[in-house]
């Protein structure tokens, strides 16, 4: 066997920063963080959105996991780097002896690895993410992975949620529980309370295995408008505001005694059509010539944005504008000549209805919705129907397959190119999502760079090809990319780490 070496995930990102230290807070035990996020899904087998994983990532722990503030990996639960078969198929982890659950009860490797079985046998990973494993089993303190393929990223894969280890009885065996009543795993905090769009409260686990962290209990508070959660910056009821206070807000506390504001890259927006309900390639064609980015932008985001054009972003390794080549700027005649191939005119137009989640994204998803609105029906041949929901009810539903098309955002679940293709594009991924697509030759052109990682030349190459293709079958359509901030009151928070991954561990935040 042969010894994986830590390697670079991303040609280029550049980390957000560390909070300086600050001053105190009143009660020194207790952290409040306030956002605009909710739980959706408590299962590590079903859970995917970005404030769920949040949660599991500081209630658990995978084997490898990624430095505070950083993009390299590092051994958790497991004391060192995977040995590597010659083939690229088979990972053996070794796993550390002194990772405790909450109740005293000690971590083994056959806990690590019936968490997985049981993630791989109720199939409900949202995007594929360990559709790669063939099988997993254990063998005294090892843990040892076949792959379905070689892929040479895999050891990321086993610092994400999916693959984490729960509390051994927590969850049953045969069924998805997206709400149980507490969360206990090897992190250093764990879930002991919560109300869906109301609050959590996560406790310290008394048995952690590593450096226990300076608050002794982390207390979510979920706001449902951005505006909200800004009024409760200022008025002191939160110590962190983190995803999403709106822009002006977050400026205005730039420079002000008492906070400190740490902007960041939050990922990227984009359209999901579902395959399933949109089946005909000329509609989706003409979806993605209609829409006009700079305006959708100007008007909508007040110009804070940047035009995308292809899923993967700009620093992201084979990065281009396939859409910008395939569509322009926004052409609403060539979009209606796409619709004409489809069999629509103006006296009998596409009916699209567009559905949207009112309060995440900072709010912005409504003056997003009445731009398109107008780019669609721009082209005398699409009416537009907008509808919204909630997040608890919006994302099953999308997902789900309900919706035709509806907007999402999206941050990397691991720093490369390949998270911003496979969850959306490939066949074990995209039904997760809910855009149903599925292409022999897509695949092949995934497990092509999934194999190249170690060539990025000719990965770069390979990128180039699914991105065409993907601007052709449209299983999305990247609209921009957007900037968010944090505000810690500085009262309240020494320090803490963040950084590229968008990780926030509680354990590193610090107390003044």
């Amino acid at each position: 066997m042969r010894k994986l070496t830590v390697f670079l995930l991303l040609v280029a990102i550049v980390a957000v920063g560390i909070v300086p230290s600050v001053a105190a807070q009143d009660d020194a035990t207790t952290l409040v963080i306030g956002t605009t996020d909710d739980i959706a899904k408590l299962d590590p087998a079903d859970a995917y959105s970005f404030h769920d994983w949040e949660i599991w990532r500081n209630v658990s722990d995978g084997l490898m996991g990624f430095v505070p503030g950083g993009v390299d990996l590092e051994p958790r639960l497991a004391v060192d780097f995977p040995e590597v078969s010659e083939d690229g198929l088979t990972y053996t982890f070794t796993v550390r002896e002194d990772a405790t659950f909450p109740d005293g009860t000690v971590l083994t490797a056959d806990d690590i690895a019936a968490s997985i079985t049981r993630s791989l046998a109720l199939e409900g990973d949202p995007f594929g993410l360990i559709a790669i494993i063939d099988s997993v089993a254990a063998d005294g303190n090892t843990v040892t992975f076949t792959l379905a393929e070689p892929f040479d990223l895999f050891p990321v894969i086993t610092a994400l949620p999916p693959t984490f280890p729960t509390m051994p009885g927590a969850f049953a065996d045969d069924e998805i529980n997206n709400f149980p009543d507490a969360l206990m795993g090897v992190g250093a905090y764990q879930l002991t309370e919560y109300t869906v769009g109301e609050q959590a409260v996560l406790e310290a686990n008394p048995n952690y295995y590593g450096e226990a962290g300076a608050f002794d209990r982390i207390i979510f508070v979920y706001y449902e408008e951005a505006a909200q959660l800004d009024a409760a910056v200022e008025a002191g009821d939160v110590d962190i505001a983190h995803r999403s206070n709106t822009r002006d807000a977050a400026e205005g506390f730039t420079g002000e005694d008492g906070y400190d504001v740490i902007k960041y890259s939050d990922g990227i927006r984009y359209l999901v059509i579902n395959h399933d309900l949109v089946e005909d390639s000329n509609v989706r064609q003409a979806l993605a010539a209609a829409i006009d980015r700079d305006e959708v932008i100007d008007r909508a985001l007040d110009g804070a944005g940047t035009p995308l054009y292809s899923m993967i972003p700009e620093g992201f390794l084979g990065a281009n504008e396939a859409f910008l080549d395939a569509y322009g700027f926004g052409d609403p005649e060539a979009a209606a000549a796409l619709l004409a191939e489809a069999g629509f005119d103006a006296d009998n137009p596409y009916e699209l209805t567009l559905w949207y989640p009112p309060n995440r994204y900072a709010g912005a998803g409504e003056a997003v919705m009445q731009v398109l609105t107008e780019q669609f029906e721009a082209t005398g041949v699409i009416t537009v129907s907008v509808e919204s929901a909630e997040w608890s009810t919006y994302i099953p539903a999308a997902t789900g397959g309900e919706y035709p098309v509806f907007f999402l955002g999206w941050f990397f679940d691991y720093p490369d190119s390949d998270n911003y293709i496979h969850p959306f594009a490939s066949c074990d991924g995209s039904p997760g999502l809910g855009v149903n697509y599925c292409s022999e030759e897509m695949d092949s052109l995934i497990n092509a760079e999934r194999a190249q990682v170690t060539d990025p030349e000719t990965r770069t190459g390979t990128f180039a090809e699914i991105q065409t293709l993907y601007a052709t079958d449209v299983p999305t359509i990247p609209l921009f990319s957007v900037d968010n901030y944090m505000v810690v009151r500085t009262d309240a928070v020494g320090g803490l780490e963040f950084g590229a991954t968008l990780i926030l561990e509680y354990r590193t935040v610090t107390a003044p």
